[in-house]
């Protein structure tokens, strides 16, 4: 990475550096071509879907709490 960058982004505080490392995460998200998934991610998938049929009533966080919590919303 550009060190003069680098250098700009260190100055911002850590919730506005938390908050574009979302954003910078977001925009990937939204160009990404999917690829598909690997053996061990569907087995992995798979097994977190089974806890959660198992155990429906356990509390969940969504990524929009986890923003919501970090003061990103």
């Amino acid at each position: 990475m550009n060190k003069v960058l680098m250098a700009e982004l260190e100055k911002l505080d850590a919730n506005e550096r938390l908050r574009l490392a979302y954003d910078l995460l977001d925009s990937v998200a939204q160009t990404e071509v999917a690829r598909p998934i690997t053996e061990v991610q569907r087995q992995e998938l798979r097994r977190r879907l089974a806890d959660y049929r198992a155990n429906p009533d356990e509390a969940v966080m969504t990524l929009a709490d986890i923003r919501r919590e970090a003061g990103l919303s």
